[in-house]
């Protein structure tokens, strides 16, 4: 009784299924076995058509068990997912144990037929079980080689609905765009009829050929075939302990490999008891992750649209396509007015919509508007012109309300662990929105507001966990010490189910969020000691910060001893002044910070300090692919010494200023020894008459590259932009040695002005130009031409007036 859906080797697909062209009456039949009293009802995932039809089949044959595609370890949260206070969408999550952790989801929301069949399983008192592999087991995977994807979907038989060849034909043939628009036509469409046999056996047969073009050897390799012989096994168990009829509600794509194996059920041995590593959980799950368009990867996309529709049957409405039309597109124009500004949704603009639908529909051959048919309504109608199409903001609020963002929720008896509902406590305490999925921003107001200080420290736990739920959009980084006058923090949040799922991934940790912190922060610390970041304090600096901004400073504290150690070890000045930097930003911020052991910060300041001033004679040594990074270093211990006034009293100039002494007559790199000449200048270690004199020496001294003359004058720049101005003899003697190039040496040394210069803000090149100018009776002014020419070609022009002019001087002419 198997023939019509058995499996095979791959062949060409056969297109003769089409609209309307049903199997006969009694085709159905061969999705049971009379025999043994096995009936198969292959569905699709969260189909709103299969979960009708499934419960008038379960209406009609009084199954006696209902045994369910889904993991066999999730038997003990069917009373859970059956519980009068579970509302759809949830999910199962299981945790993956192994040398790197992850988790895997089986969502259901109301449409789901899977779901439904629990409902009714519950209702009639009948035993319910799940029948595929353990959630753990390797074919279960999706896409094993990445185990940390946080939104790993269990591996179901989806993909055959949209890739198989058979579809994709279909598709060609019947006009459609992919396989879930032919889905749409040939099944969703037939939603409120009465004869799930026609139904059921037209989805058998549709199935069937997408199994019949799929390669044996690909159903081997995705744990096809493997997942099939539990199933298998479990309805063998099933028939052998249980009297009457028995219903197994798989995947389509499932069905013929079960329809196949009925008549033998009797030779299959029972399936081996399995008990998960961890104990999976019922959680909330949202309309967002269930969308097959981001998220979970099985199923119909667009979920709110779909639980429209079977609201929308399920109350018995007449025409219920069109009536869901027209309150989608009403809905939808009021989303429009508070969501986008500017866009009409006139009356005129919705009839024409709603018209354009039906017209749509008509066309295709449907009952009514279907799921595209609204689409390509609002696309004709809500866009004018060239508004970018699909991209258009117009068409991606449609997505996201056909979509929605509905979470659903458990009752009280679910046991999620401890952390989760802490977090969910300190969350909603702290004015968090976790009854949906909306993305929303926040403003807190961190030195002044204790509360939005404590709002801070959670969303940067969130983040330091890796949750998801929050994202730092700006305000002061402490980290590097920039803007650290900004009052206000800016955060993009949303609450989201990978977000409890995360938590519950971390529940071994603690049961608070402050143990699941300090969980995190010791592996991170273990992780830095065995990939050997020693020797770079980058790394554990950014580790400190992280957790003291996510509220645990005082457990923080461990990992300042890692970074002494490291900058003990490091030996590159470049890398010790970064890491004094960041440090200074730490100690200037530890009152937002919350790290009350200031004293601690100092101290590290000060041996950071110290190794500083110990490498500083290493400038001699530096090479010509360092001396941009240890410019950088000399302009960070020159600012640090500013902060010497500012109770840091770790910083002591006077050493720093003896160091650079000691470099003066040290033969050193011209941009590094004008940076030097600087820093002493600034001391008092050497006076104005020095300085200029050094530079003269510079500028005009014979080197055999012309950009290292002016090498010397950026090292001055980037140390003080100010000894323009205090320094007369600074553009003076510039100016002298400038003048004195020809036009090809000037070409020459120009990008390397630019360099030297380019550390100027706008204000200062105007008043350097005018300096300039001023020196040669000009008005910097009269300087300022437009031209509207790229710089290749005007240099081009200067070379060909400077080979003319040549020319012209050998003739005579000039």
């Amino acid at each position: 009784m198997a023939g019509l859906l058995s499996g095979g080797a791959r062949a060409a697909p056969d297109l003769s299924f089409a609209p309307n062209s049903y199997m006969p009456e009694d085709a159905a039949i061969l999705l049971s076995d009379l025999e043994c009293d096995v009936h198969i009802a292959p569905i699709r995932h969260h189909s709103p058509a299969c979960a009708w039809h499934l419960k008038a089949m379960i209406a009609e044959i009084g199954p006696a068990a209902i045994l369910i595609e889904g993991p066999d370890d999730y038997d003990p949260l069917i009373p859970l997912l059956t519980h009068a206070e579970t509302r759809p969408p949830v999910a199962i999550v299981s945790i993956l144990e192994g040398p790197v952790r992850g988790a895997s989801y089986f969502p259901f929301c109301a449409h789901s037929p899977e779901y439904v069949a629990l409902q009714e399983g519950a209702a009639r008192g009948v035993p319910v079980r799940f029948i595929d592999l353990s959630a753990t087991d390797k074919a279960m995977r999706e896409d094993d080689s990445n185990p940390l994807d946080p939104a790993q979907p269990l591996a179901l038989d989806e993909w055959a609905f949209d890739s198989s060849d058979y579809v994709r034909a279909l598709a060609d043939r019947l006009g459609c765009r992919d396989g879930n628009e032919v889905w749409d036509q040939l099944f969703e469409a037939r939603i409120g009829e009465a004869d799930w046999r026609r139904f059921f056996g037209d989805v058998g047969r549709y199935c069937s050929h997408m199994r019949e073009s799929t390669a044996t050897k690909t159903m081997e390799a995705d744990g096809t075939l493997v997942r099939e012989a539990r199933m298998v096994a479990h309805l063998a168990q099933a028939r052998r302990e249980i009297k009457g009829p028995i219903l197994a509600v798989v995947g389509g794509f499932h069905a013929p490999g079960l329809v196949d194996a009925l008549p033998k059920l009797g030779n299959v041995a029972a399936p081996p008891r399995v008990k998960a590593e961890r104990p999976p959980y019922l959680i909330r799950y949202g309309y967002r992750q269930l969308n097959a368009l981001t998220g979970y990867g099985a199923g119909l996309p667009l979920p709110a649209y779909y639980e429209g529709l079977w609201q929308t049957v399920a109350a018995g409405e007449a025409a219920p396509f069109e009536k869901l039309a027209h309150r989608l597109i009403t809905d939808f124009a009021a989303h429009l007015r508070t969501a986008l500004l500017g866009v009409s949704t006139a009356v005129p603009i919705l009839v024409a919509t709603l018209e354009n639908a039906h017209r749509l529909a008509e066309l295709r051959g449907r009952p009514g508007p279907l799921r595209d048919d609204l689409i390509d309504a609002c696309r004709s109608t809500f866009l004018k012109g060239e508004e970018g199409g699909d991209a258009s903001p117009v068409m991606a609020e449609l997505v996201a309300f056909l979509t929605g963002s509905a979470i659903g929720d458990v009752p009280a008896s679910a046991g999620s662990p401890p952390l989760v509902e802490a977090v969910r406590q300190r969350a909603r305490a702290l004015g968090f929105r976790v009854d949906d999925g909306e993305r929303r921003n926040r403003e807190l107001d961190i030195y002044r507001k204790p509360r939005h200080r404590d709002a801070s420290r959670f969303l940067h736990a969130t983040v330091f966990l890796e949750t998801g739920f929050a994202q730092r959009t700006g305000g002061p980084d402490f980290r590097s010490g920039v803007d650290l006058d900004r009052l206000i923090e800016h955060w993009s949040v949303m609450w989201s189910p990978l977000f409890e799922a995360r938590l519950i991934e971390r529940a071994a940790d603690g049961d608070t969020i402050e143990e699941a912190l300090a969980a995190e922060l010791n592996r991170r610390l273990a992780a830095l000691e065995a990939q050997g970041m020693g020797g770079n304090a980058s790394a554990a600096i950014d580790l400190f910060a992280a957790a003291c901004q996510a509220g645990i400073a005082a457990y923080a504290e461990r990992v300042l001893p890692v970074i002494e150690a490291d900058i003990v070890r490091d030996a590159d000045l470049a890398s010790v002044a970064a890491a004094l930097r960041d440090l200074i930003g730490l100690w200037r911020g530890r009152a937002a910070l919350g790290f009350d052991n200031s004293a601690e910060i100092e101290s590290l300041v000060g041996t950071t300090w110290r190794r500083a001033l110990y490498l500083l004679p290493d400038l001699a040594n530096a090479g010509e692919d360092r001396i941009a990074a240890t410019l950088d270093a000399l302009v960070v211990l020159r600012e640090a010494t500013g902060l010497a006034d500012e109770s840091l009293r770790a910083l002591d100039p006077v050493l720093f200023d003896e160091a650079i002494a000691t470099l003066l007559d040290t033969e050193l790199d011209p941009a590094l020894a004008g940076a030097v000449a600087a820093l002493a200048l600034l001391a008092g270690r050497i006076d104005d008459t020095e300085f200029a004199t050094r530079l003269s020496g510079e500028l005009r001294g014979a080197y055999p590259e012309m950009a290292r003359r002016i090498a010397w004058l950026r090292g001055v720049i980037a140390i003080s932009r100010e000894l323009l101005w205090r320094v007369p003899e600074l553009i003076e003697t510039a100016d002298q040695v400038l003048s004195a190039l020809d036009d090809g040496g000037f070409v020459e040394l120009l990008p390397h002005l630019r360099m030297a210069f380019a550390a100027l803000d706008p204000r200062e090149i105007d008043r350097l130009a005018h300096a300039v100018a001023g020196r040669h009776g000009g008005d910097a002014a009269a300087l300022i031409v437009r031209h509207d020419l790229p710089e290749a070609e005007v240099a081009a022009n200067l070379r060909a007036d400077a080979r003319v002019r040549e020319m012209l001087e050998a003739d005579g002419l000039l």
